[in-house]
């Protein structure tokens, strides 16, 4: 039952990101494919170093020990995913606190973040795929 729910509430998710999308046919002037291409797909390869970690984390524990370490590698990649949302990323991209570290309230939760490009950080992708370098 508990599954169903989910799949469903995921599911609307999707369709209503879906259906309130920026046209792409205007950003694609500015946008790079290629760039965007490889921003996603090096974001990609991160995401699989984390089975690589939590295998690497098993072989150096006693084996009695080894579910519990890969778990929490996978456990600990939720939890960050979470907090990139929430403030990181407007740590690593907001407006600079003194040239060390930036404001965590310019993109708290995403706000203002965006398909089209920053010229700040990229001219050629979409601000959004800068949320993938965790």
């Amino acid at each position: 039952m508990g599954r169903k729910v989910n799949f469903i509430l995921l599911l609307l998710i999707v369709c209503f990101c879906a259906f309130t999308a920026t046209n792409y046919q205007e950003l694609s002037s500015e946008i790079d494919k290629g760039d965007t291409a490889w921003m996603l797909v090096a974001s990609a390869f991160v995401l699989l170093m984390t089975p690589g970690l939590s295998f690497f984390y098993g072989g150096m524990i006693d084996k009695k020990n080894i579910i519990s370490t890969m778990l929490q590698s996978f456990v600990a990649l939720g939890v960050i995913s979470i907090l990139w949302v929430f403030v990181g990323f407007s740590l690593a991209f907001g407006d600079s606190i003194g040239g060390i570290i930036g404001n965590p309230l310019t993109y708290l939760n995403f706000k203002n973040v965006g398909l089209e490009p920053n010229p700040a950080f990229s001219s050629t992708t979409p601000f959004m795929t800068s949320m993938d370098l965790t």
